[in-house]
Order: C-alpha cells, then structure tokens, then sequence
C-alpha cells in the first residue's frame, strides 16, 4: 500500500448556536468540519441517537454526492407527532446504499482515502430510530438490516463480498442535563456483517464493529457554546478462503478526541473554531499494518446569512502534523507532512423547504461560467474507492445536494 493508493443541555442552551432549519449533510459538507463539533444539526442523530428527539417534525431528502458516485441518494423523515406522541419519536430512513457507522466523518478527520472511510457499501433494507423523552433526558434506539442472499438448490450464498456484507445493526443513546450549562450525549453502535460466498469462495471471519462516543455543549459566555468530544471504533474486515481454510485478518479502529468552540456572531450567524487528535489503525495479522494519525487537526468555519433566504458557508482543516507508518515484513516506511481541505457551501431557503448545496472550490472564482456546467464546471476529486476518481475536472457544480422539510 504505497503513499500514492492512500485513502486514507438546557433548554436554553440549544438556542445559543443557531440552527438553519435542520441542516443536512451537505451542509456539513459545506462546513468541512467534524460533525461532532456542530450544534443544531439532524445528522448527529446517527452518531449521538438521542438528538433524535429534539429534531422535530421533519422529511429531508439526500439527492447524491458526486463522492459517492451518486449512489447514496436517501429520503427519511422524524416524526415525534406519530401515534399522536404517545409512543415515542419515530423516525424513518430509506437509504440506496448503508451509511457509514455512525456520522461519515467518524473515522479520520480528513478523509485521505479507503483506510479512513467505511469500505462497506451493501444496500441497505431499513433503518428505524426510535426515541423517548425521560424528564430531563432523552433515550434512543436504533435498528438496522441490510441483506441478500442466492440460494440455487445446491450453493447458498449470503451478502455481496467482502465489501457488500449483510449487517443487522443494534445502537443506544442517551442525552441528559447535567446543570444549567451542560447538556451531555453518549451513544453506542454495534453492528454484526457477515457474508459468505460458498465452498469455493470466501467468507466472513469475524466482522463485529461497533463505535462508541460522547460529547458536551458548554455554555461558556452569552455567545459561545464549548464541544468537546470523544470517539472510538472499531471494524473487522476479515475472512477465510473457504476453499483452503485460510484465514486472513483485516481489523481497524480508530479514535478521536478534541473539543470546538461554536460562537454566534453578526446577525445570528456562526463561527466554528477547534482542534482534535486522531489516529487510525489497520492491523492485518500477518505483521502487514498501518497507523495514521492527525496531531493535531485543526479546523474552522464560517457560515452567514446573506438574507433571510440565502446562506453562505466556508470551512477548511488543516491537519498540522500528520504522519502515516506502513509496517509490512522485513521493513517499515514513514511520512510526515500536513492535509489541507477547503469547502464551501449555500443554502437556498423556499417556505418550508431548505435546499443545501457544497459548491465547487472554484465557484466564486467564475460562478456564471461555473453555472453553464459541462467542462465549465470544474470539481477537483482525490478520493479513491467505488465510484471515486482520482483527480482531475468534473462538470458538477455542487457535488453534493440535501433537501430538508419542516413543519
């Protein structure tokens, strides 16, 4: 694996960081900062499980990112008035491929390509958060199953690879007051793939991941909330060659920590300003591994309403000190250098509806000839993976596109 092949609170509180409607992950995008940071967002809800029931009613709809090839379109809606209340928030998820355990950006700071991102890319059946108000806390569970299977009288095989693995998933979380200034969240997430691709194929050898985080929302003075949080997790990629009854390991994990601060600025708008240490690991049994780590990644963004209708974001991080070791057998090799990534994004607000986009790096640079489209639009791509291209100019002028609906 060369250089060049790497991928790698109170009541009160939630009203001191402003919240555009319920965000969406292309507006994380467009803030390029750890989700984990950002107050008032819906898409902490798959991470930190009881942020499902302070969403409130809402429907988004995820139209594609050109990171994903466009194959990671999804609808869902949260529905805390289902069954009048009575029985608890529900929500709804309907996804063309499974998400990343928990938020996409769990794993590295910085995505640097597949040994920082989730390799695992089976459709998925359905997703359900279920949650429960508990005085001054919030309780949630989460289920979720994607699977296939072909059976032809004689073979039977289950999932689609090691990459495209079933997977029924089981997660819990838990948010409560701890005081007037302090709201805390925990969350756990735990999830069994597997695959099998009969006697002359592979199959799993393990496959249990899990993830396990929890952060505050600090109010330290009347305009800035303090985020600190922490992160593991852990997967396991490993087969056997049911032929030859070989085993192969393929295990990584990861952990973060850091804290942010989140300040409302000018006329509600938001600057985001922090730091985390990170460090992933890939261990594959047979003295072959890698360590990644990110000491530290610091990062910050800013996002500002233009006028009640539309809404500009910029983010950047910057990982100061980074180093990446691949350890194989009869040596060991070493890099040292830093990760600069910079977005932007807007918001486009219709009524109810909130249209959030990440706009191409090069959009304020020439934005009437970035709008023609075609080789006008220029989208510079490093990531690797399914769908992925490595570099070079792509017609997509934002590559990334949610749709959100309250009411």
């Amino acid at each position: 694996m060369r250089k060049g092949t790497r991928v790698l609170a109170a009541a009160a509180l939630a009203l001191m960081v402003p919240v555009l409607a319920a965000a969406s992950t292309a507006r994380m995008s467009g803030l390029n900062v750890p989700g984990d940071y950002v107050k008032g967002d819906y898409t902490g809800m798959y991470t930190y499980l009881s942020e499902v029931n302070t969403v409130g009613n809402l429907a988004y709809v995820e139209a594609g990112s050109y990171d994903r090839g466009l194959t990671d379109h999804a609808i869902g809606a949260v529905l805390p008035g289902l069954f009048d209340g009575k029985y608890g928030v529900w929500s709804f998820h309907l996804r063309q491929t499974h998400p990343a355990l928990g938020q996409s950006s769990n794993f590295a700071p910085i995505s640097t390509g597949h040994d920082s991102e989730d390799p695992n890319y089976a459709g998925e059946a359905f997703d359900i958060i279920w949650g429960h108000k508990m005085g001054n806390g919030n309780l949630a569970l989460r289920l979720n199953r994607s699977f296939e299977s072909y059976d032809d009288g004689t073979d039977v095989e289950e999932g689609d690879g090691n990459n495209g693995r079933n997977i029924l998933g089981f997660g819990g979380g838990y948010g409560w007051d701890m005081n007037a200034n302090t709201q805390v969240e925990i969350g756990v997430l735990y999830q069994q793939r597997s695959f099998d691709e009969g006697p002359t194929g592979n199959a799993d050898n393990g496959g249990t991941n899990m993830l396990v985080a929890a952060r505050a929302f600090r109010k330290a003075s009347g305009n800035l909330t303090l985020i600190p949080a922490v992160k593991y997790w852990s997967q396991d990629q490993s087969y056997t060659d049911n032929e030859t009854t070989t085993n192969y390991d393929a295990k990584y994990s990861g952990y973060q920590a850091g804290i942010a601060g989140n300040w409302t600025v000018g006329s509600d708008d938001l600057l985001v300003f922090g730091a985390n240490l990170a460090q992933n690991k890939g261990d594959f049994g047979d003295g072959n591994e890698f360590t990644q780590t990110f000491m530290p990644n610091v990062f910050m963004a800013l996002e500002t309403h233009l006028n009640p209708w539309l809404t500009f974001r910029a983010g950047a991080q910057n990982a100061m000190f980074y180093s990446y070791t691949e350890k194989f057998t009869g040596g060991e090799e070493k890099w040292k250098e830093h990760y600069f990534t910079f977005n932007l994004g807007t918001t486009v607000k219709l009524g109810n509806l909130v249209l959030d986009a990440t706009l191409d790096p090069a959009f304020l640079q020439n934005p009437f000839a970035q709008l023609m489209g075609g080789q006008n639009a220029f989208y510079y791509n490093s990531y690797y993976g399914p769908g992925r291209v490595d570099g070079g100019p792509v017609g997509f002028v934002f590559p990334n596109v949610s749709a959100t609906y309250t009411w």
